[in-house]
């Protein structure tokens, strides 16, 4: 018997496979027939943040996982996932309020790394704090502060991983004394010429915390390799950042039956 197989967001919306009933404010705004569709699916494709929880209450399978919407944009519960699954990251500690945040150069000494922790997670709204005026600038902006090490890289790699076990790279090597000078290694995401090192631990992360979309920002230091991120590359309008290499290795796994 062939999978039921409905989307919300509309990206499988040419794929003879999957019904797709399109992004709507609120459930109700669905018909009596498509609510059955969603109560019935063997997986809910794209269900948005709006929705994901609803059907992970449902029992309902969902791609992707209710994990990477319940992650996204949360660099706490990044941090937290990694420290429990012993994934080496760049060593760093989250201050709450101004008495906790008077410690930070006790722990850390210029320059360093600080994040917003309650940003988007894609890269944005992360400083080089290398002065007194920077972080107090910074401390006033964000609370808690999210203070990480500077670790100089001598590559960074970004590892995507589809429904736990498909994964694309993407990396540079480091020219200068960080990322801002540094040499892509091509622009396109690539399943090839990628280290063994990385795409494990890429797989690991995804398997353990139940993400089946994830990628990895990593850096490697010379010796191994450091988790610096955690991003779920599909926004609020549902729209994957990776490009047609990831949208089309998802139509060859629901072909494959794997989805």
């Amino acid at each position: 018997m062939s999978k039921l197989r409905v989307a919300i967001g509309e990206h499988l919306e040419n794929c003879s496979q999957v019904i797709t009933l399109g992004v709507r404010s609120q459930i109700s705004d669905y018909t009596r027939e498509e609510r059955e569709l969603l109560r019935t699916a063997d997986i809910i494709f794209f269900p948005t943040t709006k929705f994901a929880d609803l059907f992970a209450t449902l029992g309902k399978v969902t791609y992707p996982s209710v994990n990477c919407y319940r992650l996204r944009g949360e660099r706490l519960k990044h941090v937290a996932l990694l420290r429990m699954l012993k994934v080496p990251y760049p060593r760093t500690r989250v201050y709450y309020g101004q008495k906790q945040k008077q410690k930070i150069l006790e722990d850390f000494a210029f320059p360093f790394i600080a994040k917003n922790p309650l940003s988007s997670a894609i890269g944005k709204d992360v400083f080089l704090i290398d002065n007194s005026p920077k972080l107090q600038w910074y401390n006033k902006k964000c609370n808690p502060a999210y203070i990480q090490e500077q670790v100089i890289p001598q590559m960074e790699l970004r590892v995507a991983v589809i429904n736990y076990q498909k994964v694309f790279g993407s990396y540079r090597w480091i020219v200068g004394e960080d990322s801002r000078a540094s040499s892509d290694h091509g622009t396109e995401w690539q399943t090839k010429n990628m280290p063994s090192e990385a795409i494990t631990l890429g797989k690991n992360i995804a398997c353990q915390g139940s993400l089946s979309e994830v990628t990895v920002e990593m850096i490697f230091d010379g010796s191994q390799f450091q988790v610096v991120e955690l991003t779920f590359p599909y926004g609020q309008t549902e729209t994957l950042h990776t490009g047609h290499e990831r949208l089309r290795a998802i139509l060859e796994m629901i072909e494959g039956g794997e989805l």
